[in-house]
């Protein structure tokens, strides 16, 4: 019994040691300006090299020191960047229905709206105004 439990903490303290060993760790970063989540309608606004800013789908500040290394920033399948080419989806609830505008990434929030997803209008996708295929 004795001999066994040696072998059992032998074999597990050499393959707990040759994995540790033998993995190599690369730390993923999140390096564009803005990112836009789609679950939840949140805004990630670069602050410094390292860090964010959060927003809300109403637009307010939630946290200013979102680490570039969030795992949320750099994996989630929700997360999208946002560049110069993207506009947001505003939403707002009035008596007669849902409201809807569409503003450039860069241009303010909107007070009292929700901002509900992104899009980007890329050349390749619209018709230019003029020209017919």
């Amino acid at each position: 019994m004795k001999n066994l439990f040696c072998f059992i903490i032998i074999f597990l303290f050499c393959g707990v040691g040759a994995s540790a060993i033998g993995s190599e760790s690369t730390i993923d970063m999140a390096l564009g300006d803005a990112y836009f989540d789609m679950a939840t309608g949140h805004r990630y606004i670069k602050n410094s090299n390292t860090t964010y800013a959060e927003y809300s789908q109403r637009g307010t500040l939630l946290r200013t020191d979102v680490p570039n290394t969030q795992p949320h920033l750099v994996k989630s399948r929700y997360i999208t960047q946002m560049d110069q080419d993207s506009y947001l989806v505003y939403e707002k609830n009035l008596t007669q229905g849902i409201v809807q505008q569409i503003l450039p990434a860069s241009s303010k929030h909107p007070e009292g709206w929700r901002c509900k997803q992104v899009m980007s209008l890329s050349a390749e996708g619209y018709e230019k105004p003029g020209q017919e295929e």
